[in-house]
């Protein structure tokens, strides 16, 4: 009896060092790191990994969860079945707050070459690159200024204050104005999202002061250097069809205007 256990006391220790030697010479995969660049997420895994347990299969949207707090989009997956790095692309409408962070969470096991899984639950983050859209505080004068506004109304230059509360103040000074204090002040609250096309937002403006008006258009924000332009139009009250992303710059009931209702701003 003595001799049986001795003998199964062997083979179990046999099989538990076996069972260990295996796993330290494959150990599972585990996610090596997340970076990200603008809206691009890499993962890196500690080695070439799969979607299926026979080492098959590319890792799609259904083997991550992403989140961003505050933040409305979409994601697409890039990866080819035994690379170590899948690429994740943010498709987001909202703007991006400072000190936002993006965490990637396996949904499912994902795999190496010898089946070992990496299982679902594992998870690491990283910052994201703030996008805030409009928000901030612009400045248009001289050729920045549209042509339309300088014709019809007399606009020397526009100071225009964005805010994260989503409330617009303008402050307009017509031509001739040497006193520092603006002949209109407008104030409005507005909402955006992006549109899809490019680096195009749509921009909703409800103002209060000094007259209710819905006005609406696109902007964009171009960089080297950086130049805000903008384009909207009242379409309350009146027959103005609002530029469009898809239509681009210029759009403006149907084009009529050419690029003479573009606004151009410096950031204060």
């Amino acid at each position: 009896m003595k001799k049986n256990l001795f003998l199964s006391f062997i083979v179990l220790a046999a099989i538990s060092l076996a069972s260990c030697s295996k796993d330290a010479a494959n150990p599972a995969p585990a996610i090596e790191s997340v970076t990200a660049v603008n809206n691009i997420v890499t993962v890196t895994f500690s080695e070439a990994v799969y979607a299926n347990n026979d080492a098959t299969g590319n890792l799609t949207t259904a083997n991550f969860t992403v989140a961003v707090p505050n933040v409305t989009f979409t994601t697409s997956v890039a990866h080819v079945a035994g690379e170590k790095v899948a690429t994740i692309t943010l498709d987001y409408t909202s703007i991006i707050p400072n000190g936002t962070k993006v965490t990637v969470t396996t949904a499912t096991s994902i795999y190496d070459d010898k089946g070992e899984a990496l299982a679902t639950g594992a998870t690491a983050s990283a910052d994201l690159a703030p996008d805030l859209g409009i928000i901030g505080e612009w400045i248009s004068s001289g050729s920045n200024v549209s042509p339309l506004l300088v014709t019809y109304f007399q606009v020397d230059s526009i100071y225009a204050k964005f805010g994260e509360d989503n409330t617009l103040l303008v402050h307009q000074f017509n031509i001739g104005n040497t006193s520092g204090t603006p002949d209109v002040i407008y104030q409005s609250t507005f909402t955006m999202e992006k549109s899809g096309v490019g680096n195009i937002w749509n921009i909703v403006i409800v103002q209060e002061m000094p007259y209710l008006a819905d006005v609406s258009g696109i902007f964009e924000i171009k960089a080297d250097p950086e130049l805000l332009w903008y384009e909207v139009v009242q379409t309350s009250g009146t027959q103005n069809v609002p530029p469009t992303a898809a239509a681009g710059f210029g759009s403006t009931n149907g084009g009529v205007f050419g690029d003479t209702n573009i606004q151009k701003f410096v950031r204060k």
